[in-house]
């Protein structure tokens, strides 16, 4: 099941449905929601199709979590997950749903309605924030209910502040790496061969083992393309799932101003993802112009077809190696300041707000 399937919001009247459980409200990032009724005992959640409810989202596991019907109780378990699951804003492992309640896997929010369910006790507040406010209630008794709410706001503040400063640290970590370094190699190796063989030419066509050893050495040019393609695609799987994490990282932040920037600072982190996948496509694209370039010098001189000498003299239809790799290291110098002047700002930010939260 995908939440992609229908544009607008699907919703479900309980009442109408036999042996339903709970409804599950489900908003993936593309903001489109959509009913999942509880027909079953036990339902998955996660970023794979083999999920009882799939979701596009790059910062879900492919199993993420499971919902379950146990004695009654209807229950939500983390499966090992990379980034975790949230019920109403705090962090579990195994716990128990009630009607109201709202859970967060990566990216993505899920309403639970139980079918004739009760209402949590502590009315859809965590553990956490209810034990804050009892703490500021008491503590700030004499000095009334408005200085406990300015001391909500501060510990709230100095909360942001921190999650930030993580987060920048973190978006750092992930600039050391650069996919265009990958490429430099492989342009020497290709001068070499390229010096090795000569440029082949209609007006002084090779034969024999020449020509032999000619589209041997375009063919292995080609699978040298695709294994610099695949090296890179680890890379940009690497660099998407930091994406998703620093999503799911900001959902955490209540201040809106800092939100926004987050925001920013996730679209900057895209544009830098956005340039290994170039990369990655560039080279692909090379792999498949060498390739059928070895097959037209084969029918050139190795098969004696004259017809193919004027695909010979164009040579390889597509970007140079070295092009390739200039490109990429324009590209990802822009995109890489950009990230890090968005750092600098955010780090400013926390760091002048850390002081006046004291």
């Amino acid at each position: 099941m995908s939440e992609e399937g229908t544009p607008k919001t699907e919703m479900i009247n309980p009442a109408l449905l036999d042996g339903v459980s709970a409804n599950f409200i489900v908003k993936g990032p593309s903001g489109v929601e959509k009913a999942y009724p509880m027909k079953s005992i036990t339902v998955t959640i996660g970023r794979s199709d083999q999920c009882d409810i799939a979701v596009k989202d790059s910062s879900m596991s492919g199993k993420h979590a499971e919902i379950s019907k146990i004695n009654g109780e209807i229950r939500v378990k983390d499966l090992g997950s990379a980034n975790g699951i949230w019920l109403n804003g705090e962090r579990v492992d195994d716990v128990e749903l009630f009607d109201g309640d709202v859970l967060r896997c990566g990216q993505t929010s899920i309403r639970v309605d139980v079918v004739g369910g009760r209402k949590r006790p502590d009315a859809g507040l965590s553990r956490k924030m209810l034990a804050a406010i009892i703490v500021g209630v008491l503590v700030l008794a004499g000095a009334g209910i408005g200085g406990g709410l300015w001391l909500k706001k501060k510990q709230q503040r100095k909360r942001d502040l921190k999650t930030l400063s993580q987060i920048v640290e973190s978006t750092r970590g992930g600039q050391k790496a650069n996919p265009c370094s990958s490429g430099t190699m492989v342009v020497q190796d290709v001068a070499k061969i390229i010096n090795s063989v000569g440029k082949p030419s209609s007006a002084n066509p090779p034969r024999g083992d020449d020509a032999r050893r000619l589209v041997a050495s375009y063919r292995e040019l080609a699978k040298k393309y695709e294994l610099v393609a695949a090296s890179v695609s680890q890379y940009a799987a690497k660099d998407t799932e930091v994406s998703g994490q620093l999503a799911a990282s900001f959902e955490q932040i209540a201040d809106p101003d800092i939100k926004s920037k987050g925001a920013e600072l996730q679209d900057l982190v895209e544009q830098r993802t956005q340039v290994g996948q170039t990369f990655i496509n560039d080279w692909k694209k090379l792999a498949q112009a060498t390739g059928a370039y070895a097959n037209t010098l084969d029918q050139a001189f190795l098969q004696g077809n004259r017809g193919a000498y004027a695909a010979v003299d164009a040579g390889v239809s597509a970007k140079s190696p070295a092009d390739v790799v200039v490109q990429c290291s324009k590209n990802f110098a822009k995109a890489k300041n950009g990230v890090e002047d968005k750092c600098k700002e955010l780090d400013e930010i926390a760091g002048g707000g850390e002081a006046a939260a004291e």
